[in-house]
């Protein structure tokens, strides 16, 4: 039977059916063939974790969302299911916690994958996994188990999955997400490895292949007498989001009613679910659009999602189809459970598997709430009208849902991915272990962090964690084990700590402050009683300042211990992160600055064609001007000290900086900033492209109190 069919009948008939029944009607395998190795080490469990990508919190049927997930669904209602597992707010740094037992910024992942670590910003910013932390893989191959590795990696090509503990690898190591249709770009690891599984380009489907690769790692696990742990990392539904046409058929009038409609269903499916509680759970109203270039948050720049109901019917039937595609890829995953959970039964393997389910980050609104086609940041909205409707997510297309269609995914929660309000640091966590623990209709509570599933792997597995390996002494494990809340037993109290890109947040006990970015607002620390209020409404930070003082300080001694560079204070930020409109004006910038390093941006407005920048060259005041992409720069002479006040003056012939009201720098100017640039307003880094003569995002170590941005009356260009 043609590969392409027999995975089209497997998709179609769902797990009705065993993968060997389905294979004898193909006439591919002997009868003896699916029960091969059926006998399986019975004191250590087979270990499964499946990671999905940017799925949201609501998103799975047995979270309260409408696509169809009976598989997942079935490891819910058979095991555990949580409510509070946090993650690290982004893709790869989530993905180092969870494979290493640390906080991201310990594991040196702390904000994202890079080729060229800035050399200031330490330890925590390798951009890759560093050479201290142990993964899952290197931990529980000395416990005697073959490690095997499908999909996306994400950790750096150069700590990749075989040179990190794994014995095989099908899927990529480079970026963050790629065409699910380009068969070329999936490699197969180590090197020399013939692929098992390669069908024709015109049937390759990564969702599918990766599926396959899984159930292929698992019997080449079952041929050995070795426990066997598979880590299944899919890249759906990360944009661009693309399947099928015709699986995304079935969803398209179901997301024509649109996200509000779908928003009030959702929720009430989960409070019947017992998922939602009460009035600790009020449904919050739409999102915000993080602040951006009008072009990228589709003119909704720093304003809620708008109402599905204010749209026209081209723009609606565009966006059902963009989220159709995105749960026909959620339920591709799906079926990929399905059919591991029917080859494990027969081989008699399902009971003594430890399978766990989650996603990396809360929904992506990458950028606005139309989405966007191309590249991330560059590619611009595609208005979809007629036939060529349906060629969404068909091959060589590159969308994203948006940020109205995230805030669905993340129902009933606030925000989004990149931020560490609720919906972007909450993700839905399964698991799974008939002989390790009874399941529960019960939901577990506790808190609890990606960091802690390592822990809780090793625990199962009777492994122990490397405290020396390879004759280097090891950091300890942040993570615990939640295997005592699977069994329904209390976790200790802790605190939880979370950064990633200037929003941060601390959990401790039921508290939680937050510190948002990118808002149209002044930004303070927030503060929220999640024991009654788990979708942060009711902000008691003006209520209880002793609190958030004491609480902000104990981020601050966090940050400090796992390496994370921050910029801000405990105090709220005079910066509204508003971009002043500074085109053909005259300038005048000033900030407060305590700075414990030498290097690093102030404030920054622009990029690399138009902008300023205030900031720091081995310990001395910098003020760049650029203009049509070229840098002026003015520099003091004396270094500065730990605590000051910087000024920086731009008019039409003379550029001048002020350090403590002393005049310390003149230079000609390059005349005003001709065009209000597209990148927008940074404290503390260079969220973008660089403003000034450095390489983005050089980040500050030290804290910035106060940022005033004055621009004089609108001259003549």
């Amino acid at each position: 039977m043609h590969t392409r069919i027999l995975r089209s009948l497997f998709y179609h008939q769902r797990t009705r059916l065993s993968v060997y029944w389905l294979l004898l009607l193909g006439g591919l395998v002997s009868q003896t063939h699916a029960m091969e190795n059926s006998s399986e080490n019975k004191s250590q469990p087979n270990i499964i974790v499946i990671l999905a990508d940017d799925l949201g919190y609501s998103d799975l049927g047995c979270y309260g969302g409408e696509i169809d997930t009976p598989n997942i669904d079935s490891l819910a209602a058979g095991g555990v299911k949580f409510t509070q597992l946090y993650n690290s707010a982004r893709c790869c740094p989530s993905r180092a916690s969870l494979m290493t037992g640390l906080y991201p910024s310990q594991a040196g992942i702390g904000d994202f994958t890079t080729n060229n670590p800035h050399p200031t910003r330490g330890p925590g910013y390798l951009g890759r996994l560093n050479d201290q932390c142990v993964t899952i893989a290197e931990a529980l191959k000395p416990a005697g188990y073959g490690c095997y590795y499908v999909g996306k990696w994400h950790m750096h090509t150069q700590t990749g999955p075989i040179k990190r503990g794994f014995d095989e690898f099908y899927g990529y190591t480079q970026d963050h997400s790629h065409d699910q249709y380009d068969k070329d770009y999936y490699i197969r690891l180590p090197e020399g490895r013939e692929k098992e599984i390669d069908p024709p380009a015109e049937d390759y489907y990564a969702t599918d292949i990766f599926n396959e690769y899984a159930i292929e790692f698992i019997k080449q696990g079952q041929k050995t007498d070795k426990p066997w742990f598979l880590f299944l990392g899919h890249s759906s539904p990360h944009f661009p989001v693309q399947a099928p046409a015709e699986r995304a058929d079935k969803y398209f009038e179901t997301y024509m009613q649109g996200w509000d409609v779908l928003r009030e269903e959702r929720y009430g499916r989960m409070k019947n679910l017992g998922l939602v509680q009460g009035s600790q759970w009020n449904l919050t109203p739409r999102s915000l659009v993080p602040v951006d270039r009008d072009d990228i948050a589709n003119n909704f720049s720093g304003e809620p999602n708008p109402a599905w109901k204010t749209l026209d019917l081209d723009r609606q039937r565009d966006l059902a189809r963009r989220m159709a595609v995105f749960a026909a890829m959620v339920e591709g995953v799906d079926v990929g459970v399905g059919q591991i959970i029917e080859h494990l039964k027969s081989t008699n393997a399902f009971e003594n598997t430890m399978i766990v389910f989650l996603s990396d980050n809360g929904a992506c609104y990458e950028w606005g709430p139309f989405g966007f086609d191309g590249r991330s940041r560059v590619g611009t909205t595609t208005l979809r009208t007629g036939d060529d409707l349906r060629n969404t997510g068909g091959h060589d297309t590159h969308q994203s849902y948006g940020s109205a269609w995230a805030n669905l995914g993340n129902t009933p929660l606030r925000m989004y991915k990149h931020f560490t309000h609720e919906g972007g640091i909450s993700t839905p966590f399964i698991a799974h272990w008939p002989n390790g623990f009874e399941s529960s209709e019960q939901w577990v509570r506790q808190p609890a962090h990606v960091m802690d599933i390592m822990p809780t792997l090793l625990e199962a597995a009777n492994a122990k964690y490397p405290h020396k390996l390879g004759g280097q002494t090891r950091p300890p494990l942040e993570g615990t084990s939640l295997l005592p809340a699977m069994k329904g037993q209390r976790l200790m109290d802790r605190s939880i700590g979370f950064d990633h890109q200037g929003a941060r947040a601390l959990r401790k006990g039921d508290w939680k402050i937050v510190w948002s970015k990118r808002m149209p607002h002044e930004i303070e620390w927030e503060l929220y009683d999640l024991s009654s209020d788990r979708c942060e409404l009711n902000n008691l930070a003006e209520k209880y300042p002793e609190r958030v003082e004491v609480m902000a300080k104990e981020w601050e001694q966090w940050a400090r211990r796992v390496n994370v560079i921050y910029e801000g204070s405990s105090k709220k930020s005079e910066n509204t992160q508003k971009s002043p409109a500074i085109a053909n004006r005259s300038l005048t910038i000033s900030a407060d600055v305590k700075a414990t390093a030498k290097t690093g941006v102030i404030v920054a407005q622009g990029g690399n064609q138009h902008g300023y920048a205030i900031h720091l060259v081995n310990g001395k005041l910098a003020f760049d001007v650029r203009v049509n992409g070229k840098a002026t720069r003015i520099m003091s002479q004396q270094q500065v000290p730990q605590e000051f006040q910087v000024r920086a003056e731009l008019t039409t012939g003379e550029m001048k900086l002020i350090l403590n009201k002393e005049v310390v720098a003149r230079g000609t100017s390059p005349g005003f900033i001709p065009k209000q640039p597209q990148d927008g307003l940074s404290v503390g880094q260079d969220d973008r492209t660089a403003a000034g003569g450095y390489a983005a995002p050089n980040p500050l170590d030290g804290i910035v109190t106060k940022v005033k941005v004055q621009a004089g009356e609108v001259s003549s260009p």
